[in-house]
């Protein structure tokens, strides 16, 4: 297939933007009901469990997965560009080993994990049960690998088509689980659902889309993707501790107010949670959109162009997330009672508070993926290390003192933190490179 190599620029990065919203944008909708139908048919303490077992296995999965799409970008471009689309093949079937692997460890660890708080947090053995195996699909249905194939060659259209499975599916079974009888266990088997389709859709478009895009690995071909790309072992690790310590301690936090609040606290801080990961969705979208442009830009481009283009993109992300928040405040209230009813209007404060968060988390957007794209992944690194330590030592001293409300506070002062850690990275490391 030809590739269309141009330079990064913010066109391109707001027309992946635009394809990655355009599958986001019927989910939000789509989320904002089946998150009412949890809420309201589980009552607090049903919802409270849910988001406990939800909220434990994405901690699980962010914990031990690497971020193997940002390994078959980063590395997959030069070998398209040299038209060698074996090694780029290899690289992909490197990145699919590295996933089940992680996966199988996490299996390990969701064990562990489940067999740990279930007696801690009160949870009946079938629970128990349900909860586990909802974990390990969250694990084995693994498609990072080919969200990166399909980014690798473009088609942030296809891939955005695969995402909408989700909340597609989602909201078809809590509409089934609220007809037969509302259980965390049913709304659990459509949440489970979706994940499987979702995967099946991504790699169904993998095969169809991109025939030969990846080789199953072999030893023979693992040893042969590491020599082809100097640096991957470290880049993996790299970019796996980061997301570790970024999606990680945002899905600990859950269960440590569970731990601290229980069931019903856990709830509410979910779903305040839950309303603002349109903040955090976009910030998500932005750096997966971001990253290819700016590894292109980085590689190819001038450094006037390179830098123009850092700016320009944080100045808008800047701009969106002050946006959304204004919107958020006005909103907030009117969507507490929409999706909750009056036993959730207590949660805005927190509501505020952890909206706040994901505005300055949408705000640095632009600087991870710069980091990473030149090359700096340990510097990122580094930043995250600093906001974790410093939102776990603030959950310590915050959240026996005043709850909830303490978590979401210490979550909002790890967020401007790491703000201000990034701007200065990325600053030091363009400063450093000349560019």
């Amino acid at each position: 297939m030809a590739q269309n190599w141009r330079d990064g620029s913010l066109g391109r990065i707001f027309q992946n933007l635009g394809w990655l919203l355009a599958g986001k944008g019927v989910g939000a909708v789509l989320s904002l009901v089946y998150l009412a139908l949890a809420a309201r048919t589980l009552g607090p303490r049903g919802f409270g469990e849910f988001t406990l077992i939800t909220g434990g296995a994405q901690a699980v999965a962010a914990f031990v997965t690497f971020q193997t799409w940002q390994i078959v970008v980063r590395y997959g471009l030069p070998h398209l560009r040299a038209g060698n689309r074996d090694a780029a093949a290899r690289l992909g079937g490197f990145c699919l080993a590295i996933d089940l692997g992680a996966a199988l460890a996490g299996c390990v660890v969701a064990t562990l994990a489940v067999w740990w708080l279930s007696d801690r947090l009160g949870w009946p053995r079938g629970l128990a049960r349900e909860g586990l195996g909802f974990s390990f699909v969250i694990l084995l249905t693994t498609r990072s690998t080919a969200v990166g194939i399909l980014r690798l060659h473009d088609r942030f259209g296809t891939g955005a088509a695969a995402d909408a499975v989700t909340p597609i599916t989602r909201f078809a079974g809590a509409l089934v689980v609220v007809a037969v009888g509302s259980t965390v266990g049913g709304f659990l088997l459509a949440w489970t659902a979706g994940e499987i389709l979702t995967a099946a859709a991504y790699w169904l478009a993998v095969a169809r889309v991109v025939p030969g895009g990846l080789l199953w690995p072999t030893r023979q071909r693992l040893q042969t993707a590491v020599r082809e790309n100097p640096g991957i072992w470290h880049f993996t690790w790299m970019t796996n501790l980061n997301t570790t310590l970024d999606q990680g301690s945002k899905q600990a936090v859950v269960l440590l107010v569970g731990l601290a609040a229980g069931a019903t606290g856990a709830g509410q801080y979910r779903l305040a949670s839950q309303l603002t990961q349109a903040l955090a969705r976009i910030s998500d979208m932005a750096s997966r959109a971001m990253f290819s442009e700016l590894a292109r830009a980085h590689s190819g481009g001038s450094g006037h162009e390179f830098r123009h283009l850092i700016l320009r993109a944080a100045a808008l992300a800047a701009g969106a997330g002050a946006v959304i928040m204004l919107v958020l405040l006005v909103l907030g209230r009117p969507l507490l009672h929409l999706i909750g009813g009056s036993a959730y209007l207590g949660v805005y404060p927190l509501l505020v508070l952890l909206g706040l968060a994901s505005a300055l988390d949408l705000a640095s957007v632009v600087f991870e993926p710069t980091l990473v794209a030149m090359g700096r992944a340990g510097r990122a690194l580094w930043v995250r290390i600093g906001a974790s330590l410093a939102l776990f030592a603030l959950l310590g001293a915050t959240l026996p003192l005043y709850g909830t409300m303490g978590a979401a506070a210490a979550v909002l002062a790890a967020s401007t933190i790491a703000l201000l850690l990034f701007a200065v990275a990325v600053w030091r490391a363009v400063t450093a490179s000349g560019r």
